[in-house]
């Protein structure tokens, strides 16, 4: 019954550390060392990205999905989420509103991999019942895969987001679009930081309840 109630809505701790990655996102885009940094005139570098891909990682596709359109509701009634402060509609049809509507991917697509991919890995495998010493070392080695595993779907994520954005720059002239898309790759570097370290935190998050049932299973098979 608590599986099927959970499917239906968003947990307590979904809510809670939603509401925290928005409260957190207007920070994140408005660290003056970084919005200092404009590659791209009006696209400052932010720590957004980060956040995006941990609402992604450890909300699902569901929770991520929510606490990312909390963002952009709260951005249309004039709060300044947005890099420098912005905020209200005219955020969503500015030069660089394509890089705001890329975000959806990274949320998709690593909401879909936590749902999916991570769930197997982290909780299926990790917490089943098996207790012998080859299927604590099996557990480990498929907990280590959630890194270079997700790490793959947040960066996919980003560059369809370098679409989006490049295409809405380049909505006056079409011409322009190569040399744009080009243009992303000064923020790539910044960006795989920034997947990587999502990566990680969100394996932590799940990585020491998980080792904590391994080793627990491990007790009684040793005294036995």
């Amino acid at each position: 019954m608590e599986e099927k109630h959970g499917r239906r809505g968003l947990s307590v701790w979904q809510l809670t550390l939603g509401a925290l990655y928005v409260a957190m996102f207007a920070l994140a885009g408005n660290v003056p060392v970084l919005s200092a940094i404009q590659i791209i005139p009006g696209v400052p570098i932010t720590l957004q990205v980060f956040l995006v891909a941990m609402m992604g990682l450890t909300l699902g596709v569901r929770g991520g999905l929510t606490a990312y359109g909390a963002v952009l509701v709260l951005t249309a009634c004039g709060l300044p989420m947005m890099a420098g402060g912005k905020g209200g509609l005219a955020v969503f049809y500015g030069p660089t509103c394509g890089y705001i509507y890329g975000w959806f991917f990274i949320v998709l697509f690593t909401g879909l991999y936590a749902a999916g991919g991570m769930d197997k890995l982290m909780h299926k495998r990790f917490l089943s019942g098996d207790r012998g010493k080859k299927t604590v070392w099996n557990r480990l080695l498929s907990m280590s895969l959630h890194l270079p595993a997700s790490f793959a779907v947040g960066m996919a994520g980003v560059l369809l987001d370098y679409v989006c954005g490049s295409a809405a720059l380049a909505a006056k002239s079409l011409t322009e679009l190569p040399a744009l898309l080009l243009s992303n790759l000064a923020f790539l570097p910044g960006d795989m930081v920034k997947i990587g370290l999502a990566s990680a935190l969100s394996l932590s998050l799940f990585a020491k309840p998980a080792l904590s049932r391994i080793f627990r299973a491990q007790r009684p098979a040793q005294r036995a």
